[in-house]
């Protein structure tokens, strides 16, 4: 009986840690995010001083310059993984970490120092932007539940569903989320009708699939909603009415080859605030209600109203006539008319469309039947609406003529390209020239323009009389190309290269893969950010498309190309891990990724494509051993 009264009296403290002081844990972070290296870097050996703005500059200190309230160390080559002891900073409110190369943001090792350090709380940190790092977890960030308000994440590697992130949901002060360009997907949880607080939620081009649940009416503070640019499909919920703060709602562009957004298009008449509204690139149907922003009555508040290339029919109603200053964008539709009132109330309408109805008058916000423009509108003195010798099938707003045939000649198509892309602007255009007067490719037909020869064009090359290759490149060419111009039957070879140019309204490939013979492509330094349609494109073998603006991943469309041999992206603002399935691209034997934000390791797979002779990975952000099988000589 002795022995167990004996153990009693022994005491065996718990082992804890001191918390640190916050001059201690602003070294802990500088020396976990490489402070060595950092832009601007701080002084923390000699310097004892925290708040001195010399010493450590982007410390934010209080008035009494005793405590730090905020870091702002944006864009300053910030590297790793932040110290989990910033939480436990007793007055810190904001960090900006923008715009670095940090890949763990320390939540997932709060709960470490917790145990370790009873005194120890982390409940005063209100804001944090960690735009465009490198982080792909929330694990953690619940221990920030009771004070975090705002957190931003947009571009950054959050990837699968939100409910592998569901960590967000136990945010209940959070009035700020911003998500955008990660690489989501999935369905919207039901469970973000839980973040009751929320006000402004940025969502957009992720790769969210199906119908934005009904949950979604829940948060009535909301102000700001943007899930555009994802794949989502679809009516809207009616429960979109009981958010009467909204003040902007864009779901615009929401993935036409996937479903889109459908439906007749909804009033929004229970919304007092919502001046801008963004549904353009969908599947709306019928006409614009009457009553739409029937609410709304803040009169002297500049309206913004996207509802282009859906399939709206009908006319534009009178009852806008109450917004004095309204950008309205109903290009791409079926609209058949305005409003009789509304061109003859030219006074009350003059400051519409940015001033721009006051100089042009209403082909300011639509071009009228049978007329054309590349923005199916006017926009500039020197681009009117031209008249469409084919009409437009009824329909305002074109931006292209009704065919009259159905076979439309080379001549035509490449007029159509020159008009669309500024031909009378170009470098050279020796041979183009002499369509320099013409207001359409139809003009063409007349007998005044018989005998021309378009192989004879500056950057045309024939065989047979059909054009094989067409090179412009550097040449001052601006603009949307036409869709026509993959339709030339013979063209192998093209070369758009350091222009202005994209090749749609979205940004993407466009109608690349009707070309059905072309074999090369460079498209090297233009406007393209997504790989929308490339991988319609079976017969290319080399495409170069650097310097571009995809700022996003690799995208697996791009290995639908089975036939391509050399493919060329540097600097293309490639983000993220290569996705699985390089090795699809069979017939590759050079790549060329150099100078992007590549990031995980380098596929194995790519050891398994026997024709590859060159790759070019250098200057990206890969990690970890590169294990491919030997390569053939």
């Amino acid at each position: 009986m002795l022995f167990p009264l004996l153990v009693a009296l022994f005491h065996f403290p718990t082992l804890t840690a001191a918390l640190l002081n916050e001059k201690q844990i602003l070294e802990h972070l500088y020396h976990n995010l490489n402070g060595d290296n950092w832009d601007i870097t701080w002084d923390i050996s000699t310097t004892t001083d925290i708040c001195s703005a010399d010493a450590y500059p982007g410390v934010i200190c209080d008035t009494t310059n005793t405590h730090v309230i905020e870091i702002e160390l944006a864009d300053n080559n910030l590297v790793g993984s932040i110290t989990p002891h910033l939480y436990t900073m007793p007055h810190l409110k904001k960090v900006d970490f923008s715009k670095n190369g940090i890949t763990n943001a320390g939540w997932d090792r709060i709960d470490l120092i917790l145990d370790e350090t009873p005194d120890a709380v982390v409940n005063m940190l209100q804001v944090m932007d960690l735009t465009n790092n490198r982080i792909n977890s929330l694990e953690g960030i619940e221990q920030l539940k009771d004070s975090l308000t705002g957190l931003h994440m947009t571009y950054n590697n959050l990837k699968g569903g939100m409910a592998d992130h569901e960590q967000m949901f136990q945010l209940h002060k959070l009035q700020v989320l911003a998500i955008s360009e990660n690489e989501l997907t999935g369905l919207i949880d039901t469970r973000i009708g839980t973040m009751v607080n929320l006000q402004e939620l940025y969502c957009y081009g992720n790769k969210i699939t199906g119908e934005i649940p009904s949950e979604i009416g829940k948060l009535t503070k909301m102000q700001i909603l943007t899930l555009a640019e994802n794949h989502l499909s679809g009516p809207l919920p009616s429960e979109i009415k009981n958010m009467g703060n909204l003040q902007t709602f864009s779901v615009h562009n929401n993935g036409a080859d996937t479903g889109a957004h459908t439906g007749p298009l909804p009033k929004f008449d229970t919304h007092p605030y919502l001046s801008e509204i963004y549904l353009d690139g969908n599947a709306f149907v019928g006409e614009i209600p009457h009553l739409f922003l029937h609410m709304f009555n803040q009169t002297d508040v500049e309206v913004n109203i996207g509802l282009s290339n859906n399939q709206l029919s009908g006319t534009v109603p009178t009852e806008f006539l109450k917004f004095k200053s309204l950008n309205l964008n109903v290009v791409g539709n079926n609209i058949t008319g305005l409003d009789s009132k509304i061109c003859e109330s030219k006074g009350v309408i003059n400051a519409w469309m940015n001033g721009l109805v006051e100089q042009f008058g209403c082909d300011a916000i639509m071009c009228p039947v049978d007329f054309f423009a590349e923005s199916g509108k006017q926009e500039e003195e020197d681009t009117p609406c031209k008249a469409c010798a084919a009409g437009t099938g009824g329909a305002m707003g074109a931006t292209a003529c009704a065919s009259e045939v159905d076979d439309i000649s080379e001549l035509e198509i490449l007029a159509e390209l020159y008009l669309a892309c500024l031909g009378p602007q170009w470098d050279n255009a020796t041979g183009w020239s002499v369509m320099a007067e013409i207001e359409s490719p139809l003009d063409l037909t007349l007998p005044s323009f018989e005998g021309i020869d378009h192989c004879t064009f500056q950057g045309v090359t024939c065989s047979g009389g059909q054009v094989i290759e067409l090179a412009l490149p550097s040449n001052g060419l601006e603009g949307m190309v036409p869709p026509s111009l993959w339709d030339l039957p013979a063209l192998q070879v093209l070369d758009l290269s350091g222009n202005e140019l994209h090749l749609d309204r979205s940004y993407g490939f466009g109608d690349i893969g009707n070309a059905k013979n072309l074999l090369k492509a460079d498209l090297s330094s233009n406007d393209i950010q997504k790989f929308t349609g490339i991988g319609a494109s079976k017969s290319l073998q080399e495409l170069y498309i650097d310097d571009a603006y995809f700022f996003s991943s690799l995208d697996e469309e791009v290995y639908q190309m089975t036939q391509l041999r050399i493919l060329h992206m540097q600097y293309s603002g490639l983000k993220g891990k290569i996705p699985d399935g390089f090795s699809k691209m069979t017939g590759l034997r050079a790549f060329n990724f150099y100078g992007n934000e590549l990031t995980g390791t380098i596929p194995t797979e790519i050891g398994l494509m026997p024709n590859l002779w060159h790759i070019d990975f250098s200057e990206n952000d890969f990690t970890g051993l590169c294990q491919l099988k030997p390569l053939p000589n």
